[in-house]
């Protein structure tokens, strides 16, 4: 288990919010070449690595998950140097008054700031049970005029994640900022580690993506799923844990240390009908392979969330067999997400175990 909190500490650690991840994809591509010679980046910055099955004619299985993280985008710098923003992504505004950011200059140099509230000492009484509207919010990096602001490499564009403060809270849950998705990406880097190992049992051509904008528009990834033409997409996302005192399992049994949950629809019902009711022949392969080798999972049913899978599952011509799989996480897109490294690592081993089973696609056929 040490290895996958090593990762995830290193990956949390970057910034990286969507149209701006660089630095983690950096890290996984450095990563990824040294697995392997076959790894590619497009023009969006979706990186591909590539394992091959000596398998003629075998099916492209794509496994993905997301680099990008909520953050913020420097929109003005005031006279004083306080700097306004916009959120990148779903930023959990009730989260933001007092906390601790990194802006990222132009020089890609990273500056200390916190968001700043009015003193409490004298807030009118109505203010202390107000949470002030991002247009009121600002960030403070301790400059005192645009005009250092300005020489400390920092204009509108510029944009500013929370800081990293990776914390163990236990031997088993960590907590950080941007485990949505970087959980993922831990995963995705275990797996290319362990079906390197393995090729002579791989039936599949695996595509493994770590890809871009996925808390912006949802759709960064798409140029990357053209090219490969994938058969068969699994997805790899968080997903709200529901087992803290507000929730209680009220409208969900997903919760922490129970596994990955598996989809069986997300829905995101604010403002777009997106989402996805995945391949259930993929799914109900995925639990099968899950029992057999003894690995706990969840099932999931899940109203506000969605990922990229929702517009996967039907590119191209006939579509793609789609399936995806969450791992909980409590505070999602706040500083302070919660998750267990047990599911992590048992999301490792359901994918790795479920790739190694895949032979053939038509199994999984609308009608076969």
């Amino acid at each position: 288990m040490n290895d996958i909190k090593t990762i995830l500490k290193e990956l949390t650690s970057l910034s990286g919010v969507s149209g701006h991840e660089e630095e983690v994809a950096r890290y996984m591509y450095e990563k990824f070449k040294g697995i392997t010679d076959d790894v590619a980046i497009d023009n969006l910055g979706n990186i591909v690595c590539h394992i091959s099955s000596e398998v003629k004619n075998a099916p492209k299985v794509l496994v993905f998950g997301h680099m990008d993280e909520i953050g913020l985008m420097i929109k003005k710098v005031e006279k004083n140097g306080f700097l306004r923003f916009e959120r990148i992504g779903g930023v959990n505004r009730q989260a933001l008054p007092g906390t601790h950011v990194v802006v990222v200059n132009s020089q890609g140099k990273k500056v200390n700031g916190v968001i700043g509230l009015k003193s409490h000492h004298i807030m009118k009484q109505d203010e202390k049970s107000r949470i002030p509207e991002v247009e009121e919010m600002y960030i403070d990096i301790g400059s005192s005029s645009d005009v250092n602001v300005y020489e400390r490499g920092i204009h509108v564009g510029c944009f500013a994640t929370f800081k990293p403060s990776f914390t163990e809270l236990n031997e088993d849950l960590v907590c950080s900022k941007a485990l949505d998705d970087r959980a993922a990406c831990t995963v995705l880097l275990r797996l290319a580690e362990e079906l390197s190992k393995e090729v002579d049992e791989l039936n599949s051509e695996v595509y493994l993506v770590a890809s871009v904008q996925e808390e912006f528009n949802i759709r960064g990834i798409m140029p990357m799923v053209r090219k490969i033409k994938p058969d068969i997409a699994v997805g790899i996302d968080i997903t709200p844990s529901f087992d803290t005192p507000e929730l209680n399992c009220t409208a969900s049994d997903v919760v922490l240390g129970k596994g990955p949950a598996i989809t069986y629809m997300n829905f995101h019902g604010r403002g777009t009908l997106a989402g996805i009711i995945p391949s259930y022949k993929l799914t109900e392969f995925i639990e099968k392979v899950a029992v057999q080798n003894d690995i706990k999972f969840q099932r999931e049913v899940i109203t506000g969330v969605i990922t990229e899978t929702g517009f996967i599952c039907i590119e191209g011509e006939n579509g793609i067999i789609t399936g995806n799989l969450s791992i909980p996480v409590r505070y999602s897109h706040t500083p302070i997400e919660v998750a267990d490294l047990r599911d992590i690592d048992m999301a490792i081993k359901l994918l790795l175990n479920v790739i190694k089973e895949i032979k053939s696609f038509n199994s999984f056929r609308f009608i076969s």
